[in-house]
């Protein structure tokens, strides 16, 4: 049959064809072209819905708004006959009945499903009985609740337009919905399938209790049954439509679905979801001892289950963003963050954590950690309040007032003294530890493992060294989170004495926190962009190497440069420079990201964008500025705190002064411990790649790289001869597919008590955004959103970066911005340090960012003030 505007086969729509479609039609589309169980049918296009108003003319009576009037004229009007001929020659290509069934082109997206907002007829029988059901489709795109439910989703109703699905429709011994993520407790574990005797619209209508099935997708087994006794079962009628008879006494109390059925079910449920890479609402029957697929949604709704706690991705964001690998989820999250917290709460005598206590696990593939444990033992000191606690951390209180506290008293001072006078001594010995790791890694760790080539090991040499890898990765990656730990505790301890002497000053001449903590000397996270600055400039001397450098794609710089003589020069010098920083990657901590030894293509682009650049960029000025911004700002700090009755309080000005000097001391050593830390990760990178080359080699693995989509404790069984080796190939299949599947889902910033899945609440209108200062400084430029650093790549000097987090590895770029707005991270994060280093005002901690704000779209940042504003 040949296409028409009005009428478009399943097989005919693709991906553009959504406005035609709805949502509805365009997914059952996928489904049937990506090869899955979806009964034949096709769509009446919104292109005959529109023709059909102007032929009408009913579109005045549309814009006028008069609903009632709307679905009268619509319910009477004229089908024009040849949008009637197109429908009914499409609708004899099925052969028997249809199911017809609404497909608006705002529905089932991930913000708004529509569930039972719109109408579905069942078992429509004759050309004629069709035409009545795709009008009364159209009716119904104006009816009070569909219209209603609009409005409260922020929709306009006037720009919905209506498809019609026409679908085949067999006879159901059994239909339900299966939900690919259990949505009353939040479990990705979990799927939920619901089912009835009979037609689906049983469920739906309210008639019948639906069986209840909870699996567990990844052990394969049924973890809960819960049979509804069905006593009535919705059929098609001979005629027409469906009729409800009396279930046989025998099935009433029979489960509806075996365990076989209910585990092809899911398979097919994640096969849909491997299409969206979201979680899916589907609605599925049984039809002559198979399924069939008849719609499915985004899971818009649901909710996690208290018993599991209370997690945050907070901080983790930063450093593990993403879909990490999970190699570097299980070293660094689920070991060495949680041996970390274990042994920092236990030197400062505040105990220890209950038996069998998590401290850090992955959620749909990202990083969390166990902040309810760390409340509790953070309520242990006197003037704990949950409120400011979670505004820290960036979590969105769900609860009246402060939430948990914990009053100054008598015993609550006495129980907290021991812990302050251990912090205190945490204090004084943290950084002083942190030195010594760095030097020992310095001298000796590191030079004996450069001089090991692990590919000359043999398989049990390198077996011990993966071993050592892992105790490696704790060592400098504890020594860092610890050095850390302490940092945000001083600055914690800062920040109420910045408040306290702000409060006594008129707004226009209050302290920014920051601007005490900026210009520190020779942080070691600033120095590439310094080195490569020096190297763009060097560029410049020579006309050939500038021609190589500046022109021409990035990539091709070293091809060029090999031309001539001067070139192979200087190309030299980016190799030793490459070499210096060969540890340094786009997120250093996931231990399956190229380091730049590997890939040296950001270093390329950013070389290039330096040399385009004027001296306006030179980091060194931004420096020297940044330190006389520190310099100034401190001695107003001291004659403000010199003049009239605070003059009477040297105590007060020497705590002030102390606790700056803590906090400085720590934002350097963390930021030098963190360098320490990737380069150990580095060397852990060397010889899992060499193991995972062997076990592809040996048919153990697919790919080499799929060594970072196992489990340490997994990879260490094998190694240690306590697992066989067959079983990994199913471990990574496992990660991938739950990848694919939850690619386009966003977890929320909190799982467990207190979670939300709702987005941040804009105003209509609203031009102006708050977020945390970070780094001092105003100004204007146009916005550059960007989700990866291979897209920040595109950054033109002067743009306002955009981004959901940046770590050590982005760095280089922020000498080109002329601002940065950031998702996560806070005052002491790496992206902040080396922000107020250059000088650049920044904003973080502004929720949504990256999709409240567009490329192209002009902002005016106020680093200070921690605004960000839409032009």
């Amino acid at each position: 049959m040949e296409k028409t505007p009005f009428v478009l086969q399943f097989h005919e729509i693709s991906e553009d064809d959504a406005r035609l479609v709805g949502g509805k039609g365009l997914r059952l589309a996928e489904m049937s072209q990506a090869g899955l169980p979806v009964p034949p049918g096709f769509c009446v296009t919104t292109t005959a819905y529109r023709a059909f108003l102007s032929h009408n003319g009913l579109a005045p009576a549309v814009a006028a708004g008069d609903e009632a009037t709307v679905r009268h004229l619509i319910a009477t009007a004229e089908l024009p006959p040849n949008i009637a001929t197109a429908i009914v020659e499409a609708y004899e290509g099925l052969r028997g009945p249809v199911a017809v069934r609404s497909s608006a082109t705002a529905e089932d997206s991930h913000d708004a499903s529509f569930a039972g907002q719109y109408d579905t007829f069942l078992n429509v029988i004759g050309a004629e009985a069709v035409l009545d059901k795709v009008r009364a489709c159209w009716v119904g795109l104006w009816s009070e609740r569909a219209l209603t439910y609009m409005r409260e989703q922020g929709l306009n109703p006037f720009q919905a337009d209506m498809g019609v699905v026409v679908q085949r429709q067999g006879q159901a011994q059994a239909a339900g919905v299966l939900f690919t993520l259990n949505p009353t407790t939040g479990r990705e574990e979990e799927m939920v399938v619901e089912a009835v005797w009979g037609l689906g619209e049983a469920v739906v209508s309210g008639r019948v209790t639906p069986d209840r099935y909870v699996i567990h997708v990844y052990e394969r087994r049924v973890l809960t049954r819960d049979i509804a006794n069905q006593s009535v079962v919705l059929v098609t009628g001979g005629d027409g439509g469906v009729r409800e008879e009396p279930l046989p006494p025998d099935q009433h109390d029979r489960p509806v679905l075996g365990d076989e059925q209910l585990l092809a079910l899911t398979d097919l449920g994640r096969r849909v979801q491997a299409i969206y890479g979201y979680p899916q609402d589907i609605e599925w029957a049984l039809v002559d001892d198979d399924f069939v697929l008849l719609q499915t949604r985004p899971l818009t709704s649901f909710s996690f289950d208290p018993g599991l706690g209370q997690w945050t991705s907070g901080n983790y964001r930063e450093v593990l963003p993403g879909f990490a690998s999970p190699l570097a989820l299980s070293l660094s999250l689920e070991h060495d963050y949680g041996r970390a917290l274990s042994e920092f709460f236990r030197d400062i005598k505040m105990g220890e954590a209950p038996p069998g206590t998590v401290w850090g696990r992955p959620f749909f593939g990202r990083a969390y950690w166990n902040v309810g444990v760390a409340k509790r033992f953070a309520a242990l000191i006197p003037g704990f309040k949950e409120r400011v606690f979670d505004q820290t951390v960036g979590i969105e209180p769900t609860y009246e007032g402060d939430g948990l506290t914990t009053p100054w008293s008598p015993r609550t001072i006495l129980r907290a003294l021991p812990i302050l006078f251990a912090l205190n001594d945490q204090f004084k010995k943290g950084w002083r530890e942190g030195r010594a790791y760095r030097d020992r890694f310095l001298n000796e760790i590191e030079p004996a493992l450069n001089a090991v080539d692990p590919a000359s090991l043999s398989d049990a040499e390198l077996a011990d060294y993966c071993h050592q890898m892992a105790e490696l990765h704790w060592e400098a990656n504890g020594t860092a989170i610890r050095v850390s730990i302490l940092s945000t505790q001083a600055q914690d301890d800062f920040e109420p004495m910045v408040r306290r002497l702000n409060a006594t000053l008129p707004p226009d001449q209050r302290i920014a926190e920051g601007d005490l903590i900026t210009g520190l000397s020779d942080v070691r996270t600033a120095q590439p962009t310094l080195e490569l600055w020096e190297l763009a400039r060097a560029a410049l001397d020579d006309p050939q190497v500038a021609t190589a450098v500046t022109q021409g794609d990035p990539d091709g710089i070293p091809e060029r440069l090999q031309a001539t003589e001067a070139g192979r020069a200087f190309w030299q010098q980016v190799q030793d420079y490459l070499t210096r920083y060969h540890y340094m990657a786009p997120i250093d901590e996931d231990l399956s990201q190229p380091r730049w030894d590997e890939d040296p293509s950001f270093v390329l682009s950013t070389l290039q964008a330096y040399a385009r650049a004027d001296e306006s960029v030179d980091p060194a000025r931004h420096l020297a500025a940044q330190r006389q911004v520190r310099r100034t700002t401190e001695r107003r700090v001291l004659e403000i705190l010199s003049r009239g009755w605070r003059r009477l309080w040297p105590f007060g000005r020497r705590s002030f002064i102390k606790q700056l000097r803590l906090v400085r001391r720590y934002v350097w050593w963390r930021e030098e411990t963190r360098v320490i830390a990737s380069r150990a990760f580095y060397q852990c990178r060397r010889f899992y790649k060499e193991l995972g080359h062997r076990w592809a080699e040996q048919g153990i693995l697919d790919e080499p790289e799929h060594i970072f989509l196992l489990r340490w404790p997994a990879i260490r069984a094998v190694l240690d001869g306590e697992a066989p080796a067959e079983g990994l190939r199913s471990q990574v299949a496992d990660y991938l597919l739950l990848k694919t599947c939850y690619r386009n889902f966003e977890p929320p910033g909190v799982i467990g008590v207190g979670a939300s899945m709702q987005k941040p609440a804009i105003r209509p209108g609203q031009r102006v955004f708050e977020g945390i200062p970070c780094s001092s400084g105003r100004v204007e430029g146009v916005a550059r959103v960007v989700e990866t650093l291979e897209e920040a790549r595109a950054l033109q000097r002067g743009e306002i970066l955009v981004a959901r987090y940046t770590n050590p590895g982005w760095t280089p770029l922020f000498n080109l911005a002329g601002g940065i707005v950031i998702e996560e991270g806070g005052l002491l994060s790496h992206g902040a340090v080396v922000a107020r280093e250059y000088g650049i005002p920044a904003v973080l901690r502004i929720e949504g960012a990256t999709k409240i704000f567009r490329t192209g779209q002009r902002l005016r940042i106020d680093g200070g003030a921690g605004t960000v504003e839409i032009l």
